[in-house]
């Protein structure tokens, strides 16, 4: 991150302290990417990773809150979505071609 952004976070997050909201612990697209690289998976675009944070804020045990095991799982369920959409995209791809011609 860049210096300009880095205060800008930094603001942000000042901002949000003294409405009352802890935020010493953010999550940053870049520990998706880490869990990608660890797991042997492709590396997600920034809103793919953001949609793994999404499945695993859904998903959340209140107990333990947002952490790396959970963002494990959301990674893999992600992972496992865009699998099984890929043969039904293929097949939409395949019945709009035969349409086309």
């Amino acid at each position: 991150m860049d210096k300009k952004s880095s205060r800008i976070v930094d603001a942000a997050r000042e901002i949000l302290k003294t409405c009352g909201y802890f935020v010493d612990n953010l999550w940053h697209i870049n520990d998706i990417q880490f869990l990608c690289e660890q797991s042997g998976f492709r590396r997600l675009t920034a809103e793919e990773a953001m949609t793994v944070f999404e499945i695993a804020n859904v998903n959340f045990d209140g107990e333990y809150g947002i952490c790396w095991p959970q963002l494990e799982v959301a990674l893999r369920q992600y992972m496992a979505d865009q699998e099984s959409a890929m043969p039904r995209e293929r097949a939409l791809e395949a019945q709009t071609a035969c349409h086309a011609g």
